[in-house]
């Protein structure tokens, strides 16, 4: 009964995906740098030449396994979004021969691109630069990575209805098992006088592929097949929780009844209850009815409470187990950071899906029917994230200029290091007072989000900074043995904090190239236009090429279409 669905879901992915032209790439990619890269070794490289060959394979393979992520993202996301998932289980199948077809049609799609590049895998063994141990390794630890990566890709795709949404919540999960482990690792290791066990690097999935890469001598056999079996059990421990939600979620539920009232407390406390709708509809349905719309739904709020409220309890709970050494400036300058930035992307996500999500299921037809304008939508939207997010952003101002005061007393300070460390919080508050007061900044996420119908997307490509951030901090690895004495008032240190100031200090005065009104300007002449589009597929080449300060690139028919109407509306007024 099962295969139908797995045939149907190959041919979908032999049409979207090209997987034929994938793995034709990979391969030739494989063996076309493998011989580029034995030309030019030298050729007098023995065992050296083989273990970086082997790396470098290893890291191909690494890549291909990541690859599967947005890949496999909307196998049950796209279903869950078009309510087709239940059409499969009235035909006679049961959650499971639903579950395990979609399964395994995935991993076919995800596992052909990895076979591609095996043959290439056993040159550096051949060549005599790898011993046995690590070759039998590296050709185990790819498939159980893929497996991993698969499963909780799945497991992100069953709790989401968008396919961006399952790429970012299942990096997120693979992060968190793959990073949590390691950092109590190093933690203990940097803070606590006692030697960490080497169990939590085991339950690490990164761990395996961390030693494949690095391993010199003696390969450790008995550190990697523990972690390989700690692995195989998250990604079987994923599929499990996918096929449990799978068959709690395929059909929609009440939230309330007598049977089950946690469900209805559970509800008002994330979606909100029946007394706040109807306290926002008496405010807001006589003046602005989308307000009412994009606000009534206490979701990103709860998201946001709940991310600040866990960063602050991990903070807590690290201060509980390591009181002397957790406190100091530099880690309440990444926890600020840190704030900062995963409330700007919830706000920002929040501002892009209120506008996208009218892209998928036709509200915008309706919607400009009606007397409502675009205006009245875009302005609407702009207040629902100011009723959303006005307390929490005014909370994590008050509770950074809390840390700014006790870092004060973590030291002795001289006038040059005093001087660093105001002018850095001063940035870290700016941001922090701009997230809950300049509204506008979320305006070219909306302006993304309308065009291409993603949220992430339009949230990813609109916080370029924080990446920037990021990107700064990586490379600035090296110098991790002076980050715990920063600020000392170096004259390096108050250069560079001079400089960066006035960069700032030019960006606020100096104006850019799209201000905010001129995006609502913007939004709203073309909301019209955009609307009518239609909405690109995820895998869309022309994302690739796409300029976010413009339309979408549908083409120059229908540009020009859009020219005549938008000529012929501003002639007859």
């Amino acid at each position: 009964m099962a295969l139908p669905i797995i045939e149907r879901e190959l041919r979908v992915a032999l049409r979207k995906k090209r997987p034929v032209r994938s793995r034709v790439i990979t391969g030739y990619v494989c063996v076309a740098g493998t011989v580029l890269f034995l030309l030019v070794a030298p050729p007098a490289g023995g065992r050296g030449v083989g273990r970086i060959l082997q790396q470098a394979l290893c890291l191909a393979g690494l890549y291909t396994v990541l690859q599967t992520v947005p890949l496999t993202a909307g196998v049950f996301a796209e279903e869950r979004r078009n309510q087709t998932l239940g059409l499969l289980f009235l035909s006679g199948l049961n959650a499971g021969e639903v579950f395990a077809s979609k399964v395994l049609s995935a991993a076919v799609v995800a596992l052909t691109q990895l076979l591609a590049m095996f043959p290439m895998l056993a040159l550096p063994f051949l060549l005599g630069g790898v011993s046995f141990d690590l070759f039998l390794a590296t050709i185990c630890s790819l498939p159980n990575l893929l497996l991993f990566a698969l499963s909780v890709t799945l497991l992100a795709s069953v709790l989401t209805q968008d396919d961006g949404a399952a790429v970012v919540l299942a990096v997120v999960l693979g992060l968190l098992l793959c990073a949590v482990t390691p950092a109590f690792y190093l933690a203990q290791a940097h803070f606590a006088a006692a030697k960490p066990s080497l169990l939590w690097l085991r339950l690490s999935p990164a761990y395996g592929a961390y030693l494949n890469l690095t391993a010199r001598g003696p390969f450790p056999g008995g550190e990697f097949w523990s972690n390989f079996g700690f692995t195989l059990g998250w990604s079987l421990l994923s599929l499990s929780a996918a096929g449990v939600a799978l068959k709690l979620l395929w059909r929609e539920r009440p939230a309330s009844g007598p049977d089950s009232p946690w469900r209805e407390r559970w509800g008002a406390l994330i979606h909100g209850d029946a007394a706040q709708r109807r306290r926002l509809a008496a405010d807001w349905l006589g003046g602005n009815p989308f307000v009412w719309l994009a606000a009534r739904d206490r979701q990103p709020m709860a998201l946001a409470w709940a991310v600040v409220g866990g960063i602050c309890a991990v903070w807590l709970l690290c201060w509980a187990a390591w009181p002397r050494r957790w406190t100091s400036v530099p880690n309440l300058f990444f926890t600020a950071t840190l704030l900062n930035g995963t409330l700007q992307w919830v706000v920002r996500h929040t501002a892009a899906k209120s506008l996208a999500l009218g892209r998928h299921d036709g509200t915008y037809e309706l919607l400009l029917t009606t007397p409502l304008l675009p205006s009245d939508i875009v302005w609407g939207a702009m207040e629902a994230l100011r009723r959303q997010f006005r307390a929490i952003s005014r909370f994590v101002l008050g509770l950074e200029a809390a840390m700014m005061l006790a870092g004060l007393a973590l030291r002795h300070w001289n006038p040059g290091a005093l001087g660093v460390y105001l002018a850095t919080w001063a940035w870290l508050l700016a941001w922090a007072w701009g997230l809950g007061s300049r509204w506008g900044a979320s305006l070219p996420a909306m302006w993304v989000g309308l065009n291409c119908g993603r949220p992430v997307l339009a949230a990813a490509g609109t916080s370029r900074f924080f990446w920037i951030l990021l990107w700064t901090l990586y490379n600035l690895r090296h110098a991790y043995s002076f980050i715990p004495a920063f600020p000392t008032g170096a004259p390096l240190e108050i250069l560079l904090a001079s400089i960066i100031s006035l960069g700032l200090l030019l960006v606020l005065l100096v104006p850019s190239r799209t201000t905010p009104d001129e995006w609502e300007r913007r939004l709203v002449l073309e909301f019209r236009e955009i609307a009518r589009e239609p909405v690109p597929e995820v895998d869309d080449p022309r994302f690739k090429r796409w300029d976010h300060h413009e339309r979408f690139p549908w083409g120059w028919r229908v540009v020009q279409q859009q020219l005549h109407e938008r000529l012929a509306r501003r002639q007859w007024g």
